[in-house]
């Protein structure tokens, strides 16, 4: 492990000017000395076929089924953009646990794991190394301590309050006048490349999301923790590995179910297959809210600016049921009359 973190690197032919061990110092909370360059290493790197994943969208539940079988995978050919949701998913996870914090209070943790003698995974390292390290400076938090182990490609990460108890359940409460919503922590594109569902699949290529909005993420996190501290909260869930359904599923338990709507999502981002909303691994937060409260939660977000994407409610029975368009109504004629009346001269 001391090789991989102190040699120098050739990736795809050229050469890096920096070991993981310097970068990674560039944002150690305290800063330790860098060992001088203790060999080389060559490798090169997967570069996913560009364009984008087509799938079914009306598979959503076979698609759903194959993801939780799977499991959790990191692929090799997304490693900078992984290495940030990875990030991104700790601290939002953080952020309906008990302790006195603010996101500046979060140093993290990091630990990467590799195969060094498989072609590709030395230049997922490095990469993902960079990407770490320029994340978490943009997002001005420390790294406090990084390890390295032999095995198959992964990196994770927590916050010293990882494990402290939760202050919300991490459950669907069975109030049908609940609301559920999504919050999106970045403002990336809905991409499936690198995805659970795209690698439990087989599909390689596509594009992934970017991930790299760190002030938004700030944003984002400021107001969720406010709504968990002021006990506003019912439920929440990380929409991290698996996308949205994913985390939908797993809040819902045993004997208790939800109706969702997500065609404010798809209206919003312009996207035409609701498949890559509800699994593209876009960080972010599904909460519960009481009905009394709603109003109240709308004007926090939108005093800070943050989007924000009510689902429905639970429901009674087992299981998710998922609608993507809305049915024609009274908001969707006055959006239709906007939208006519800002064309006209």
């Amino acid at each position: 492990m001391n090789k991989a973190l102190n040699s120098k690197y050739v990736i795809d032919g050229a050469a890096r000017e920096l070991t993981p061990a310097a970068i990674l110092s560039s944002v150690l909370e305290k800063p330790a000395p860098v060992e001088g360059p203790a060999g080389t290493i060559i490798d090169e790197s997967f570069d996913p076929a560009l364009g984008t994943i087509d799938i079914d969208p009306s598979a959503t539940d076979r698609y759903l089924a194959a993801v939780k079988a799977a499991g959790r995978m990191t692929p090799v050919a997304f490693a900078p953009q992984c290495t940030r949701a990875r990030i991104a998913t700790s601290i939002i996870d953080t952020a309906w646990r008990s302790g006195h914090f603010r996101l500046d209070d979060l140093p993290l943790t990091a630990k990467w794991s590799f195969n060094q003698a498989r072609v590709g995974d030395m230049a997922a390292f490095y990469g993902s190394v960079e990407a770490a390290a320029d994340y978490m400076d943009t997002l001005r938090l420390p790294l406090r301590r990084y390890a390295c182990e032999e095995g198959p490609f992964d990196v994770r990460f927590a916050t010293p309050f990882s494990g402290a108890p939760l202050l919300v359940d991490d459950t669907i409460h069975p109030d049908s006048q609940s609301w559920l919503a999504y919050v999106p922590f970045d403002t990336s594109d809905y991409r499936l490349g690198g995805s659970q569902l795209a690698m439990s699949l087989g599909l390689a290529g596509g594009i992934a999301p970017a991930v790299d909005d760190a002030d938004y993420l700030m944003d984002c996190f400021e107001v969720v923790r406010e709504l968990s501290e002021d006990g506003v909260l019912l439920s929440a869930g990380t929409v991290s590995s698996g996308g949205l359904l994913t985390t939908l599923d797993r809040m819902c338990p045993a004997g208790n179910g939800a109706d969702i709507d997500i065609s404010g999502i798809i209206r919003s981002c312009g996207e035409t297959n609701p498949v890559r909303v509800l699994f593209a691994e876009v960080p972010g937060a599904v909460i519960q809210i009481r009905d009394a409260d709603f109003d109240y939660v709308d004007a926090e977000f939108l005093l800070q600016d943050v989007a924000w994407f009510p689902l429905g409610h639970p429901a009674a029975g087992s299981g998710l049921k998922i609608q993507t368009t809305s049915p024609p109504g009274i908001q969707s004629i006055l959006e239709s009359l906007m939208q006519n009346a800002e064309g006209e001269d």
